[in-house]
């Protein structure tokens, strides 16, 4: 099992430390020491794997930050933003960290800082335009491998202007670069703007969120909160880890930056394209791989096949995020290795959760004090479903001068709130209180294994078209495959009429799935009927209760998918 490291790390001081600062201090004291490991041959991973140390790093930061300085245009804003989209390669944390150094002296003494805002590519361009606009943001610097991409949204934006971004290698070459020296003291940079990402427009838009630096540095809050707590931050310290989520993405890019220059995680790289399991099988042998964040569909995709389950085995922690585990895969790994639900949003970050040793109930967290976690009792509270909140500290509390400026980032965010509800939904462990499982989410969005998800309504409305329909429900969080869950008009249930009805569906599912994307679209063989005499749950204005009528369900629908998956 794992060799869990100690926090706080020997004769460093936690918890007001730029990651900047950091990235500078270790290229000087510690100058080989690897940052991140990448193939040799991304089209042979067999032959090993290469190291970029931070003088690398740094190195190559210096030359993007003079490049920024030659390139961007001049500006009257405090903080000029730039948008930033290219292929999953170093130039995202390269130019990152270049943004955040990057003060130019303009216009009678006025330092314009930067902040670079990081659109997802496979977004639609509506959702660009809008975080684009939100942000201020005028230049779009993109490699020419994105211009179809990028120049389409450039194009329905007056004044939107195009940067062509530089080359890798130029900016990972062996030249030393002229120093570019960063002279903001913690005190003074903390809240500066640096990064901006977004959330996933669920419900709507995408939100972009602004991150600052002290937000990219609650890894390194967090390794001086522990105390005598095993947390998610112990398993990543001067461990190598690899996830295949991309930095565009929170995750990817708090990995690269945050964790390797706060803890010493050695961040190990893949092929740019999504891994097959093969592909997957390999990057954990070659890359030696100590820890991975996976999402749930390709820890299952390795589970049903010899060899990838071995390969998972033989890992020390298994951090899953985007989607609940399923069952089956969870049992399978959990006596093997730490297996550890990764629960968090782009506003709040990482939900700070105790850890425990625990092969039998792994898909349970509990919160750590410092999370501020609260159970809203007065939502569901006839259900055995509740609402996590996050509660500022008091000022009465003699903790809330040092809880409320280190660790609470979502009132940072937020500073006129005092509550924040993140809208997922919590069931407690029936026997050991203080532990919870997040089973799904105040609205009725499917998130599947794969990342993707369907909105249920539109399903379940074409499907309630059909005369024998009383109610439809679709369910299937954190399953490859969404399923649908029907209750009949009373008295034409009929078992042995079963394929019939699903013939006479058809047309209706037909319609309902031209709304979906195919790989949210629902199979009729995930079609499964109400029993009459286990009727759903009904609210007091007489509406179907979602998550309590999939939850009398449970057994019928883990059944359906053994049989079908």
């Amino acid at each position: 099992m794992a060799d869990t490291l100690s926090l706080p790390l020997p004769g460093v001081r936690h918890g007001e430390r730029l990651a900047i600062s950091v990235l500078d201090e270790r290229a000087q004291l510690d100058p080989q020491s690897p940052w991140v490991s990448m193939p040799i041959d991304e089209g042979d991973i067999s032959k090993g794997y290469k190291d970029i140390t931070y003088s690398q790093f740094a190195n190559a930061v210096n030359h993007a930050a003079h490049w920024l300085v030659r390139h961007l245009p001049p500006s009257k804003k405090p903080f000029q933003s730039f948008a930033y989209a290219g292929p999953k390669d170093l130039r995202y944390p390269i130019l990152a960290m270049a943004a955040g150094k990057v003060g130019k002296v303009q216009y009678l003494l006025c330092h314009t800082w930067k902040q670079m805002v990081l659109p997802s590519p496979m977004m639609p361009s509506d959702a660009h335009l809008h975080i684009l606009k939100e942000k201020e943001c005028d230049l779009y610097m993109r490699p020419e491998s994105m211009a179809s991409i990028v120049d389409h949204v450039v194009q329905r934006r007056e004044g939107l202007q195009i940067v062509a971004a530089p080359a890798l290698e130029d900016l990972l070459q062996d030249k030393p670069a002229e120093p570019f020296n960063y002279k903001k003291s913690w005190e003074e940079a903390r809240d500066d703007p640096w990064l901006v990402f977004h959330t996933s427009g669920t419900t709507g838009y995408p939100k972009p969120i602004t991150y600052t630096h002290r937000m990219m540095a609650m890894a390194d809050v967090a390794a001086k909160l522990a105390g005598n707590d095993e947390t998610q931050l112990h398993h990543y310290t001067s461990k190598r880890w690899y996830t295949p989520l991309p930095m565009v993405h929170f995750v990817g890019m708090l990995m690269i930056l945050s964790m390797s220059t706060f803890v010493h995680t050695v961040v190990v790289l893949g092929p740019p394209g999504p891994p097959s399991p093969e592909t997957l099988i390999d990057i954990l042998k070659y890359g030696r791989v100590d820890g991975a964040v996976l999402v749930p569909a390709l820890i299952d995709a390795l589970c049903r096949d010899a060899s990838g389950l071995a390969a998972l085995k033989s890992l020390q922690y298994i951090h899953y995020a985007g989607a609940p585990l399923g069952v089956n895969s969870g049992k399978r790994l959990a006596a093997d290795v730490r297996l550890i639900p990764t629960i968090g949003s782009t506003e709040v970050g990482g939900y700070f959760t105790k850890l425990r040793h625990d092969t039998e109930d792994w898909d349970y967290v509990e919160f750590n004090k410092h999370a501020g976690a609260e159970i809203d009792s007065t939502i569901y509270k006839e259900q055995v479903l509740k609402l996590i909140i996050f509660l500022l500290f008091k000022k009465a509390s003699l903790e809330y001068i040092f809880i409320k400026d280190k660790m609470q980032q979502i009132f940072f965010l937020y500073p006129d709130r005092d509550r924040f509800e993140t809208n997922d939904l919590w069931m407690e462990h029936p026997t050991r209180k203080g532990l919870w499982k997040i089973v799904g989410r105040t609205d009725d969005y499917i998130p599947l294994s794969h990342g993707d998800g369907l909105y249920a309504s539109t399903v379940e409305r074409e499907i309630e078209r059909h005369d024998l329909v009383q109610a439809a429900l679709v369910g299937g969080h954190g399953k490859p495959k969404p399923v649908l869950l029907i209750e009949m008009v009373p008295g034409k249930h009929d078992e042995e009429l079963l394929e019939e009805f699903i013939q006479s569906l058809l047309p209706y599912l037909e319609k309902a799935n031209a709304q979906c994307h195919e790989s949210v679209q629902v199979s009729p063989e995930l079609v499964l009927l109400a029993k009459p005499e286990k009727p759903f749950v009904r609210t007091l204005k007489g509406s179907v209760a979602r998550l309590p009528s999939l939850s009398l369900y449970e057994q019928e629908i883990e059944g359906i998918y053994r049989n079908v998956l």
